[in-house]
């Protein structure tokens, strides 16, 4: 019995245990817009990852989706040409460029709603009001002006959502909000899905906004992000062409 005693203490003290994810700094880093806040923050649980948080206000500025059917223009190009102030990639295409999931961008729907385990939630943007919905939470009727179905949902209620991958890191792209007037687009070096929740949840690292809710976006080699900065602009751009951008625009 004793023998046994010791073995599980051994075995017990040679599991590492999971560590929290602490602020180890934050940067406001100067943009060329005073509607949007350029965030650099670094954050650790043993292991330094950085994050890029653009935040904005919803009465002064709205979300856009631009399509990018002919991979003419990339993350930059785009959002210089629809006169965003900062955007990151969108959402989820097949090899074809075909989108998955819902895709409207200016009112004009680009691909259909999608009954998908992976496509779990909708950002929709009707009537100046920014939502992230479930996707048995979406009325089609609403016809909103701007929508992309992506997924998984991260945070709902401010907490992380049960059973996300713990076990994949890539670099992600976040939608984020707290419900009302106060949202933001992320962009974070790699993690996994489960770690991104962790991260976003930690009320000690972001204390600029309460994050009701979270939507992650399509990552990998698809993420990039780019703000319109000075004294220049600040580009991680993406590594291959995406279908879709979203971009922080003036109402």
């Amino acid at each position: 019995m004793k023998a046994a005693l010791v073995l599980l203490c051994v075995l017990t003290c040679a599991i590492p245990l999971r560590a929290d994810w602490k602020p180890v700094s934050s940067e406001r880093v100067a943009t060329a817009s005073p509607l949007i806040s350029h965030i650099k923050k670094t954050v650790s649980n043993g292991r330094l990852v950085e994050i890029h948080l653009v935040v904005f206000n919803s009465k002064k500025c709205t979300l856009k989706v631009v399509d990018n059917l002919r991979q003419e223009d990339d993350l930059a190009s785009a959002m210089k040409a629809h006169g965003c102030f900062a955007g990151v990639n969108g959402g989820y295409f097949h090899p074809d460029r075909t989108p998955l999931g819902l895709v409207v961008s200016g009112g004009v729907t680009i691909h259909a709603f999608e009954r998908a385990k992976l496509l779990s939630g909708i950002l929709a943007v009707s009537g100046g009001r920014i939502s992230l919905l479930r996707t048995a939470e979406f009325k089609p009727a609403t016809k909103p002006e701007q929508a992309l179905q992506c997924g998984p949902f991260l945070i709902d209620h401010g907490n992380p959502v049960p059973g996300l991958n713990a076990t994949n890191s890539a670099e992600r792209t976040v939608v984020l909000g707290n419900g009302a007037e106060q949202w933001a687009l992320l962009s974070c070096e790699p993690v996994t899905l489960a770690e991104t929740a962790e991260i976003i949840a930690t009320r000690e690292i972001f204390p600029e906004l309460k994050i009701d809710r979270a939507l992650n976006l399509d990552g990998g080699s698809s993420t990039g992000i780019w703000i319109d900065a000075v004294p220049q602009e600040f580009y991680r751009r993406e590594f291959k062409s995406v279908r879709n951008y979203l971009g922080i625009a003036p109402r």
